[in-house]
């Protein structure tokens, strides 16, 4: 019988969240040449592994962004797109493994079991002691992430995402993205903490707009 990817380790990641998540930190992100803040973190991740796949690689600018910064390792690529040149579009047709494995802004796009069945699909190619990286949309933000693109089907939230791989059997970091450079106004920087004090304190939301999951892969994976 087909497994149910919704609700794999359904209680076991229950009692992960009573038990208490890390404190996820926050990292920043804006547009540039160069890599800012939370590539930065990304890259320091993989830039030592040897083989790495970007799946979901669209345009190809991250990709030249992380090899401008030093990647000298073998990048391969993947998406369903015909805009751009790829190694694969089909993951299915990969019969070897990866050290590094990138996925960026790509599971929302699908709906539940789709996205799960796909983290689990890439953590099966990941070599032993690889690692998958995940950034995809904040569930918790404030500024709903689904009113930005209609394309996006469903929205993780960190917590549940941490839960989810680590119940896997994965050693899992988390990180919240905000869409904002570090502002130097001291005015302004005020105003700033108090809007972030309500969204968080007093509306239980969040100001972060994406996340960012690092999973290293452990011996047992379910």
């Amino acid at each position: 019988m087909e497994t149910n990817l919704v609700y794999l380790n359904y209680w076991q990641r229950k009692d992960l969240l009573k038990s208490g998540v890390p404190k996820f930190p926050v990292l920043r992100w804006w547009s540039t040449s160069e890599l800012c803040e939370v590539e930065k973190v990304i890259f320091s991740k993989f830039k030592d592994r040897d083989t790495l796949l970007d799946v979901g690689a669209g345009d190809l600018k991250i990709m030249e962004k992380f090899q401008k910064a030093g990647y000298s390792g073998q990048y391969h690529t993947q998406d369903i797109g015909e805009e751009f040149s790829y190694n694969y579009q089909n993951l299915d047709v990969i019969d070897h493994q990866y050290d590094a494995i990138l996925c960026l802004d790509v599971i929302e796009h699908l709906q539940l079991p789709e996205g799960l069945a796909l983290i689990h699909k890439m953590v099966n190619l990941l070599s032993p002691n690889g690692v998958l990286i995940l950034q995809t949309p904040n569930a918790r933000c404030v500024r709903s992430p689904l009113i930005s693109d209609m394309t996006h089907l469903h929205c993780y939230n960190l917590p549940d995402l941490w839960t989810y791989l680590t119940s896997m059997g994965l050693k899992v970091e988390g990180y919240r993205v905000a869409f904002e450079r570090e502002n130097t106004n001291l005015i302004q920087r005020g105003l700033e903490l108090i809007n972030k004090y309500i969204i968080t304190r007093i509306l239980g939301l969040d100001y972060a707009d994406n996340i960012v999951i690092v999973a290293y892969k452990s011996k047992i994976i379910q």
